[in-house]
This record gives structure tokens, C-alpha cells and sequence, in this order.
């Protein structure tokens, strides 16, 4: 080989191939008439094939998608319900505290009515926070209150055992504990969104097998059975797949 020159063997293939392909695109070959009704058949197979290959793997790619995203739907929910549960210790812990104190208070008060300091009762009886003293006032009912704003006598139970006697942060500690609840139910469904759509991803990976399978048999009775196979799990799947909830 001359040592000056600087075609090599790799860039005279590439330039027959390069032949080739001009030649082939260039040039309007008719399509080939096939007389033989086992090669029609065969064509028809594999027309048929590559149609459900392709939407199998369409849908399989959909499928994983929205398996994905309710995943992380799942993982956001679980997420949000920790944040409630905090929030809802938290202020659960403040409305214990806020119930001990108008717990001390009024033991306090009662201990001043029972003893006759009708000026000290008064004066716990004005600090009372609000749901305590909606409460008392509902306690009191029937009960004959003298001039110093004093009951005569003294109910059964306490203000506190009454349902309207409620905090704030209790409340509030409540509304945290239900959303929290509510977001765990959300992270639940979508656990069960996200198995479902992988479910279908295994139902369309066998519509991916079975129909690109079909073609490897020689006998027409076992290509019709696969294909019959795949296309009634295809039907399936994208049924399944359609009434699923989505997420965009």
C-alpha cells in the first residue's frame, strides 16, 4: 500500500454504504407483490405486531409515568400528614396547658365560694377566659346567683365537664389531628393508584412479550393464539389504564 495515500479501508466501506443508501433513497422502488398466501398472512402478522407493539409501549411509558407520580403524591401526603401530627402535639400541648390553668382557676374560685370570700371569688371569677366562662354561665343555669354575682349553691360536676367548654388550642390541636388523618387516607389512596398503574405496567410488559413472540412460530394455530392473547390483555390494560385516576 502506498504510504503516502490517506483513503483506508474503513473509508471505502463508508463510501459503498453511502452508494447504497443514496441509491435505495433515490430511486421509487415499487413495494413487491407477494403471491404466496403464507407470506400475506405473515405480513398481515407482523402489520398487526408492530401496531400493538407500539401502542403496548406507548401505554407502558404512560403507565410508568403515572406510577411515578403517585408515588410521589404518596410521599408528599405522608410528608404533609408528619407536619400535622407535629403541629397537632404541639398545640395539644398548649391546650393542656391553657385547661390546667382554668382548671386551677376555678378550683380556686370554688374554694373562695365555699369559704365565703366573696371578693376574691369575684375577682378569679373576672379573669375566667372565655371558655370558661361560657361554661360557667351554662353551669349556672337554674342555679339563684345573689347580688355579688354568686351562686347560692353549687351544681354537680364542674364547667369543664360540659361540652361547650372548649380552648382554643384545642381546637386548633383537633383541626391538626383530623388533617392529618385525612392526609395519611390521601397517602394510602395513592399507594394504591401507584400499585395499580405498576400493576399495569407487567399486564402491558406481557402484551410487549406475547405479541412479539407470535411471530417466532411457524404453526398459524400457536401465532393466532399468542395474538389473541395480547390483544385481549391489551384491551384489558388500556381499559384499566383509562378509568385509573391520572395525575399531570
Amino acid at each position: 500500500m502506498d504510504g503516502g495515500s490517506d483513503v483506508t479501508p474503513d473509508d471505502g466501506v463508508l463510501d459503498d454504504l453511502r452508494d447504497v443508501v443514496e441509491e435505495v433513497l433515490g430511486e421509487d422502488l415499487p413495494v413487491p407483490e407477494v403471491t404466496d398466501p403464507w407470506q400475506r398472512r405473515q405480513q398481515r402478522l407482523d402489520s398487526w405486531t408492530a401496531v400493538i407493539l407500539g401502542v403496548a409501549a406507548l401505554l407502558t411509558a404512560w403507565a410508568s409515568f403515572q406510577a411515578s407520580e403517585w408515588s410521589g403524591a404518596q410521599a408528599d401526603a405522608e410528608s404533609q400528614s408528619a407536619i400535622s401530627r407535629s403541629d397537632a402535639g404541639r398545640t395539644t400541648t398548649d391546650a393542656t396547658q391553657a385547661e390546667i390553668i382554668d382548671a386551677q382557676t376555678w378550683q380556686s374560685w370554688l374554694l373562695a365560694v365555699s369559704t365565703g370570700a366573696e371578693a376574691r371569688a369575684r375577682f378569679l371569677q373576672n379573669r375566667f377566659s372565655p371558655p370558661l366562662a361560657a361554661a360557667q354561665e351554662q353551669w349556672l343555669e337554674g342555679v339563684t346567683v345573689g347580688p355579688d354575682g354568686l351562686p347560692s349553691t353549687v351544681p354537680e360536676g364542674t364547667p369543664m365537664d360540659l361540652a361547650v367548654y372548649i380552648t382554643p388550642a384545642r381546637i386548633q390541636a383537633n383541626a391538626y389531628a383530623a388533617a392529618a388523618e385525612r392526609q395519611l387516607a390521601d397517602a394510602g389512596q395513592a399507594a394504591t393508584n401507584s400499585t395499580r398503574f405498576v400493576l399495569l405496567v407487567v399486564l402491558f410488559a406481557l402484551v410487549l412479550f406475547f405479541a412479539s413472540v407470535s411471530t417466532k412460530f411457524s404453526s398459524p394455530k400457536v401465532q393466532a393464539l399468542l395474538m389473541l392473547v395480547s390483544v385481549i390483555l391489551l384491551v384489558f390494560s388500556a381499559i384499566r389504564l383509562v378509568v385509573l385516576p391520572q395525575l399531570i
